[in-house]
């Protein structure tokens, strides 16, 4: 039996056949993406205080976006310029989220006067068998510009930083 042969269906049967394509395929776009979860790092110790929050996607282009973060440096030498700096994405110069790596790496320059820039590091690694927590060390250097001939102020702080992925 040759296609010109075939039975005709209805326009019916074929407008029902194809809505119920066109059903399950808006249904399983609008379903949330199981490839993509949430970031949520933290330090907090005598020199810092910070906290990251993003979301993730998981795959060969891992990218990271709605990223948002508030670092406050609370070292007694600390500048009041850095006592509280709001990062957004264009502060997450580089990031590394592989296997049981989870790194970043933060620049940001303020925008007032005296210049000065912050750059913050972030290498952890996920803990035992628990692959949503993760625990490592920070490097932040601080740079804030003399002032009127002044000294300018360099520091570079260490520390421990936790982060969880989920």
């Amino acid at each position: 039996m040759g296609f010109a042969d075939q039975p005709r269906r209805g326009y019916a049967a074929v407008d029902a056949g194809r809505c119920a394509v066109a059903a399950v395929l808006l249904l399983a776009w609008a379903m949330p993406a199981g490839a993509s979860g949430s970031l949520d790092c933290s330090i907090d110790d005598k020199a810092i205080a910070f906290d990251a929050q993003a979301v993730f996607s998981h795959g060969l282009a891992a990218s990271i976006s709605n990223f948002r973060a508030e670092l406050n440096a609370r070292g007694k030498d600390a500048p009041p310029a850095f006592a509280k700096v709001e990062m957004d994405g264009t502060a997450l110069a580089h990031h590394w989220f592989h296997g049981n790596e989870l790194r970043l790496h933060l620049y940001h320059e303020r925008a007032e006067t005296p210049f000065g820039s912050l750059e913050l590091v972030l290498r952890t690694r996920s803990r035992d068998k628990d692959e949503t927590a993760f625990a490592g060390h920070y490097e932040l250097k601080l740079f804030l510009a003399g002032v009127d001939g002044g000294k300018a102020f360099e520091r570079t702080y260490r520390g421990r930083a936790t982060c969880s992925a989920g």
